[in-house]
């Protein structure tokens, strides 16, 4: 996810809490093998904000009796991206989702060597998958990219479309995005610096969403919903194949939830495909995500009702452009950090026009 503004989240953290690190003892004791040390190098700089991120090339007794190289995925040592991570839960969730939902969709996940088990104490242990290629949010996806995520995340959907597990999950938010919220006293800075710049259509979308975000928050609760990643994008990806047929892996479960499935649609294609990509190919990209929802197993819901949500996922997701707006204003906020929202937000506002949103917004009661 995008990080927070300077400010940050009232944690109630005055210091930065001790993050787990990595010592040949703790690896020998995780994996099962005898581990004599390690070469670790950080990754993911500048991609992940609530968490760190580092490759560990191990070195191990006999040579070869494990893994050549594991991940480990820690919380951030700063404390403001800390204090946001432990107000979203977002380990808790990212472990308890590995722990007891991944298990079906173990083919489609990286393998997880470990992961902690207390409140105080989060990580997770994973195969180095280095030698697949990361997307790149500002560069953003390509079709055949989208497509292939797209085929990933249906099977997800439709594992546990209306599934009544995983209302009996307490550690398991409803409806809870990071770009949650009401965002009317942002409305007039953001549209004074952006209303030329995405135009008059797009704008008056803006308003009326924020004017009517207790209704698009309504219809959604009312929709079918199933397991949602929540931060479906390309940072959060990893391919492999050839570029004409990749095979997509997807990231950092930490934001997920249950929800309406088209979210996770409307934010992959409307947050990391390009609008020049991206233009006339949405009714393909719905055909694509629809047909492999039926052919997983999800039966009752026609291709005329996921048009229908993703009109009303795109509304939610109109969202993401105030959110980050806000993050913009942090002046110390790297380049690319910066690039990487403004760019988001433009995206998510064409995708909304493209999919023709307004349609839904004018269905809403009242």
């Amino acid at each position: 996810m995008p990080p927070p503004d300077t400010a940050g989240p009232d944690t109630g953290l005055d210091d930065v809490q001790e993050i787990r690190r990595a010592d040949p003892a703790w690896l020998t004791q995780v994996l099962g093998i005898r581990v004599e040390g390690f070469e670790e190098e950080v990754i993911g700089v500048g991609r992940g904000f609530v968490s760190t991120t580092t490759r560990l090339r191990l070195r191990t007794d006999p040579p070869g009796c494990g893994p050549a190289a594991v991940v480990l995925k820690s919380e951030s040592a700063n404390p403001v991206f800390q204090g946001l991570s432990r107000q979203l839960r977002a380990f808790e969730r990212e472990v308890r989702f590995y722990r007891e939902l991944a298990p079906p969709l173990a083919d489609q996940l990286p393998r997880v060597h470990g992961c902690s088990d207390g409140d105080d104490d989060h990580w997770l242990l994973m195969d180095d998958l280095s030698a697949l290629r990361p997307g790149d949010q500002v560069r953003g996806l390509s079709q055949e990219e989208v497509r292939a995520v797209l085929r990933r995340i249906a099977r997800v959907h439709a594992r546990y479309w209306q599934d009544p597990g995983l209302q009996e999950r307490p550690w398991l938010p409803c409806h809870t995005f990071w770009f949650t919220g009401d965002f009317t006293e942002v409305l007039p800075a953001f549209e004074r610096d952006y209303a030329l710049r995405l135009g008059d259509a797009a704008m008056d979308l803006i308003r009326a969403a924020v004017a009517r975000n207790d209704a698009i928050e309504a219809a959604l609760r009312q929709r079918p919903w199933t397991l949602v990643h929540g931060d479906l994008r390309a940072d959060n990806l990893l391919f492999g194949g050839p570029a004409d047929d990749p095979v997509a892996t997807i990231l950092d479960w930490q934001t997920v939830t249950r929800s309406l499935a088209a979210i996770d649609v409307v934010f992959l294609i409307g947050g990391s495909e390009p609008v020049a990509e991206r233009q006339g190919h949405v009714e393909e990209l719905l055909d694509l995500w629809h047909r492999e929802l039926v052919a997983a197993g999800v039966n009752g819901y026609g291709p005329l009702e996921a048009r229908r949500d993703l009109q009303l996922a795109a509304l939610r997701c109109l969202n993401v452009c105030l959110r980050v707006y806000g993050f913009l204003q942090d002046p110390a906020a790297p380049p690319r950090v910066a690039l990487l929202n403004d760019t988001e937000l433009q995206r998510h506002a064409a995708a909304a026009l493209e999919l023709r949103a307004q349609e839904a917004l004018d269905a809403l009661p009242g």
